[in-house]
């Protein structure tokens, strides 16, 4: 059985040289309006910085001195207190903005994202991508009205683990009737932990922002058997709640009744989340005689293919600023004006917004009276 895959990686035709990425199908900059100063947009900067084809311009807040403390601390040329003004002001002269990055809380990607959409600019949106599918489905046809790019920024999509799962995979559909049972896993302790614990409400644990495992770290594992498998038959899920009404961990089985290419199959995906732990183990896809180990759904770095024939290390190297690939590949979309990502699709988002909703409302997840 011929199994074995070529290990060696080149993402999107994307290679390292001195420290930056190119582009030659961009002209100029890509010319980037932030939403929110966090963690998100810290990473934005980082991939910037070597990026000469993206430029960050403009950055906004729900916090307006977060903003400017952050346009400050960036060099940013303007930061606004709020996005309508930050849209406004981004089509006078000298102050353009191309694309609307947004990194805000869960519960207002979509709100945001359509207001972005409908005054002209091109949206990249973090994910989640929106809390239900009547939300998400709103996105795309504002993208579609206003003839705009639009894009959930999954990063996983452009990571060099996820290209070598998709590789690595014809091989486990051909052997017998295909790959029976994956487990994919994302668990983080979540550092605004404590502050739960002391009384407060983080947003990472308020259902009123979209907070809680299933919507910051289940939709790791949920989108890759997506991207993988394609759209499940079947959702189940179980979860346990904290006092707020978001979830702190729990589990999604998705049952597949046929794979991508049409054929029927047995398929059972186990995705497992948690806010509240470290991960406890290996990610799998297993068919007959074949199983494909990785150790984690949102960045897959040890990789290892084993069958009859013994055991392959497809293992790769983490290496640049996390957001670098994914922005690389917005900047050439944009430039060639497309409208959507091919490896990313907007049906795939659309059907993660309509999973994580079923699993949502199965396990009782939400605001209290």
């Amino acid at each position: 059985m011929g199994v074995w895959v070529d290990a060696h990686v080149v993402s999107l035709g994307i290679r390292w040289d001195d420290g930056s990425m190119s582009s030659p199908e961009s002209p100029r900059p890509l010319r980037i309006g932030l939403v929110g100063a966090g963690f998100i947009a810290r990473w934005v900067m980082e991939a910037v910085a070597v990026l000469p084809q993206a430029s960050v311009v403009a950055v906004t807040s729900a916090r307006p001195d977060s903003a400017r403390a952050f346009a400050r601390e960036h060099s940013i040329p303007s930061a606004w207190p709020s996005l309508e003004e930050m849209l406004r002001a981004g089509r006078a002269p000298g102050s353009e903005i191309d694309l609307v990055y947004i990194g805000s809380p869960n519960a207002v990607h979509a709100s945001q994202a359509v207001a972005a959409l409908e005054a002209g600019y091109h949206v990249l949106v973090e994910k989640p991508f929106a809390m239900d599918e009547g939300q998400a489905r709103d996105m795309v046809a504002a993208a579609a009205a206003h003839d705009r790019f639009l894009m959930e920024g999954w990063l996983p999509a452009f990571e060099p683990g996820t290209e070598v799962l998709r590789r690595s995979l014809p091989a486990l559909v051909a052997d017998g009737p295909g790959p029976h049972r994956a487990l994919l896993i994302k668990e983080q302790l979540s550092s605004r932990l404590a502050v739960l614990r002391d009384g407060g409400l983080p947003p990472a644990f308020d259902p009123r922002m979209g907070g809680g495992s299933l919507m910051d770290l289940g939709t790791y594992p949920i989108c890759l058997a997506i991207h993988l498998f394609g759209p499940p038959a079947r959702v189940s899920a179980t979860g346990r709640l904290l006092a707020s009404g978001a979830d702190s961990h729990g589990a999604v089985v998705l049952d597949y009744d046929c794979l991508p290419d049409g054929s029927a199959t047995d398929l059972q995906v186990v995705c497992l989340h948690s806010k509240t732990s470290q991960s406890s183990g290996a990610c799998a896809i297993t068919s007959d005689h074949l199983a494909l180990t990785f150790d984690d759904a949102q960045w897959p770095r040890r990789i290892t293919l084993r069958g009859p024939h013994g055991e392959q290390d497809l293992s790769v190297e983490a290496n640049g600023p996390v957001l670098a690939r994914e922005l690389a590949e917005v900047c050439r979309l944009v430039a060639s004006g497309a409208r959507q990502c091919d490896l990313h699709p907007l049906a795939h988002s659309v059907e993660a917004a309509r999973v994580l909703s079923l699993a949502r409302e199965q396990i009782g997840w939400g605001p209290g009276p």
